[in-house]
């Protein structure tokens, strides 16, 4: 609206000239004949007279002073004047009502009494008709109309000041118009001073009777309006009392997850985060709302990120779960909950202790509540380990399923929850650990449906981890028998080869099978734990012995490896690797050196259609001496001359730290370079402090899997080479030559 564009049209003209001269005593007496005249225009007024006359009627109450009779005339008759052909302005109702407190305190300065009952009657029916009109033309602004008014509903009348009323079934009109008019209410559900509730019922009621896949498109784009605005709790909650069909969309429920997600991964605002998860509780079954709310939650653990949203996040599924209806998801938060407390406790943060407690009482209720504490826990400090060095072996992996197959497998409440949990929450790292658990809890036909069901779970991970189990149950069935969880480390290898619809990944070296790297580790590692274990013992044995020693058991776990392989091509399955480890004492080995043990890993590996190769790796032995009874030297004796020899032979050249457990039962494998900058760090020519040797090593194990095995370590110069022959002078004192043979894909 213009300003200054209130002109009255010519026909119109004359009365209000008589209404702005008439007096304030009089204007009362005037107002039937004000309403004859008028009365007789608008039979005869054409549109564009109606629109000037609206113009100017809006102007003049907008803003500026008026007379009494201006206001009677403009208030008693704005239905007539107020057409809503155009937008509504902004709190139109606010600005009428205060243009009536105004005329009545005018009117009663002269008059108090005389005839103003039927004047406000007209007036209050005169406003009510034009908020009426507005509100039919444009639904849509009935906020802006009616903003800062009082409001107030008796179950069938939007009542504002107690004085100008809305018929809501003449409001919403036909049905094609209900869903953004019920909407529009619905929004004005914040600022009602009474009727809140019953407002509600009748939004409810009538939504009840609407097309609802003609309208739920609509509703849902509104909804998320609502929920990824600030400070909109109270909107939501209104929302979420109208649309009693809303908690059966799934649709809804995976938006929300996937928006609920990315505000924890991407740091979004809080009341956004509290939002999604009010929303997400509010979905009834078959829909799963909170394991949607969950699924945010494990899908975006944080590393580095504040920790107040994923908080909020599990505060809110605690407030909405019964664990005793679902000890599954109890299960999942209480993992939720360790994992935060290791990272809050990282970080130093208050109460992470009261708050792991909280979650513990909270299914203490349960009569399993002590299996599920154990597990949430212990899942927490292993699954992490799986995509870092500290990887557990093989045999260590095979002890722990036994585990928790003993603590869990009598208890069908127990295997119900550990399998959802384990195929949900275990990270691809240890998805392989995952799925054989969940395998050895599949006992009954019960356990079968379970599994079933959870092919339809809101993660994607457990509906194709649950397809590939469900693949090998079924051909299990046709072979007419129940399949059995893998006793052994070779029988599980066996099992997976077999079964292709459990592949575990392609390994993290050239071999392209984690399952032999796996099973590499595992040996290795044994081999290095019982030595460092039995260390003590022997430590007063010189090097030669002790490699000797070494290298024995790395013989006889060599051949263990080769006859767990071999069970494999007596099934009918091709081996997947030939391997063989021999060695000998060179020309140059002898009594006590004091120098320490050079060894040459001499490594022969070959592929069909991919790699033929020979290397070579130096490796100079030194031992760590003992200090009396229980006590070792604070450093290692290593001359700096042997370090620089190592290294002017070549550059793949390591030393390696024969030591007794420390914090774990190892060998230390140290890269000489980087053993000749610890010396110089500290200054010495002699020897290499123990703890920087410590710190910055690899264990025995891990370097023949991943370094050695792996290529990754190596010089294939026939200089060095040239070094293992059996009759080459000053060659090394121990040549180890393995050899690695494997078909290629």
């Amino acid at each position: 609206m213009l300003p200054g564009n209130d002109t009255w049209p010519e026909s119109l003209q004359a009365l209000y000239e008589q209404v702005v001269a008439a007096p304030r005593e009089a204007v009362l007496s005037a107002r039937t004949q004000w309403a004859e005249q008028l009365g007789a225009w608008v039979q005869r007024a054409s549109l564009d007279e109606r629109e000037m006359a609206r113009v100017a009627t809006w102007a003049r109450l907008e803003a500026g002073p008026r007379s009494a009779g201006e206001l009677v005339f403009l208030l008693s008759h704005c239905g007539e004047l107020l057409w809503p052909y155009s937008e509504a302005p902004d709190q139109l109702l606010q600005r009428l009502l205060s243009r009536q407190v105004q005329l009545f305190q005018g009117l009663k300065t002269g008059d108090p009494d005389e005839g103003l009952a039927p004047l406000a009657r007209q007036v209050s029916a005169e406003l009510s008709k034009v908020v009426l009109r507005y509100l039919k033309r444009h639904p849509e602004a009935l906020l802006s109309l009616v903003g800062g008014v009082g409001c107030t509903f008796d179950g069938r009348v939007l009542r504002f000041q107690e004085a100008v009323e809305v018929d809501l079934k003449v409001f919403l009109g036909p049905e094609k118009r209900l869903t953004g008019r019920l909407d529009q209410l619905r929004m004005l559900l914040p600022h009602l001073r009474e009727g809140r509730y019953k407002l509600m019922a009748f939004i409810r009621e009538r939504a009840a009777k609407l097309p609802w896949r003609e309208c739920r498109d609509i509703l849902e784009e509104k909804l998320f309006q609502v929920v990824t605005a600030p400070d909109s709790r109270g909107e939501l909650r209104g929302f979420l009392g109208c649309y009693a069909k809303g908690k059966g969309e799934a649709r809804w429920c995976t938006r929300a997850s996937l928006l609920l997600s990315r505000n924890l991964e991407e740091g979004g605002p809080l009341a956004v985060a509290e939002n999604l998860s009010e929303l997400l509780a509010y979905f009834e079954a078959p829909v799963p709302g909170l394991r949607g709310a969950l699924q945010a939650l494990v899908a975006s653990l944080p590393e580095d990120l504040a920790l107040d949203r994923h908080r909020l996040v599990a505060d809110k599924c605690w407030e909405h779960l019964k664990p005793q209806e679902d000890p599954g998801l109890a299960l999942v938060l209480l993992w939720v909950e360790e994992r935060l407390f290791r990272l809050a406790l990282r970080r130093g943060l208050e109460d992470v202790f009261e708050r792991r407690n909280r979650a513990r009482e909270r299914v203490g209720i349960l009569p399993v509540a002590e299996a599920l504490s154990w597990l949430a826990e212990e899942c927490a400090d292993l699954w992490p380990r799986f995509e870092t060095e500290r990887r557990p072996g093989a045999d260590e992996l095979a002890a722990w399923r036994k585990e928790v197959t003993r603590r869990v497998v009598k208890k069908p409440v127990l295997r119900k929850a550990a399998m959802e949990f384990f195929l949900w929450c275990a990270p691809d790292a240890a998805a392989s650990e995952a799925e054989l658990v969940t395998l050895s809890l599949v006992k009954t036909t019960t356990d079968r449906r379970l599994l079933r069901r959870l092919g339809e779970h809101p993660s994607t991970r457990v509906r194709f981890r649950v397809r590939a189990i469900h693949a090998w149950l079924e051909a299990g069935a046709e072979q007419g028998t129940e399949p059995q969880t893998p006793a052994t480390l070779t029988g599980a290898l066996r099992h997976l080869r077999a079964s292709g619809a459990m592949t575990l990944g392609g390994g993290r070296t050239w071999l392209r099978d984690r399952d032999l790297e796996e099973l590499l580790l595992g040996a290795f590692s044994r081999v290095e734990r019982d030595f460092s274990a039995r260390y003590p013992q022997h430590c007063r044995e010189d090097e030669a012995q002790l490699v000797t020693r070494l290298l024995e058991d790395l013989r006889h776990e060599f051949e263990s490896i080769r006859s767990d392989l071999g069970l494999l091509l007596s099934q009918g399955q091709p081996v997947p690797l030939e391997l063989d480890l021999r060695f000998r004492q060179g020309l140059a080995s002898g009594g006590p050196r004091p120098s320490g043990v050079e060894l040459m890993f001499v490594l022969s590996v070959e592929v069909d259609a991919f790699l033929k190769t020979r290397r070579a790796v130096l490796v100079r032995a030194r031992k760590l001496e003992p200090w009396g009874e229980g006590q070792w030297a604070p450093n290692l004796r290593l001359g700096r001359e042997q370090v620089d020899g190592l290294l002017g032979l070549s550059e793949s050249a390591y030393c390696l730290f024969l030591v007794p457990p420390s914090l774990r039962a190892e060998c230390w494998m140290v890269p000489a370079r980087l053993v000749r900058g610890l010396m110089e760090a500290q200054g010495s020519l002699s020897s290499v402090s123990r703890e920087g040797a410590q710190r910055v090593a690899r264990s025995l194990a891990q370097w023949m899997t991943y370094d050695l095995l792996g290529l990754w370590s190596g010089d294939d110069r026939p200089a060095v080479l040239e070094r293992a022959g059996e009759n080459a002078e000053g060659g090394p004192d121990f040549v180890v030559e393995i050899s690695v043979r494997k078909g290629g894909k």
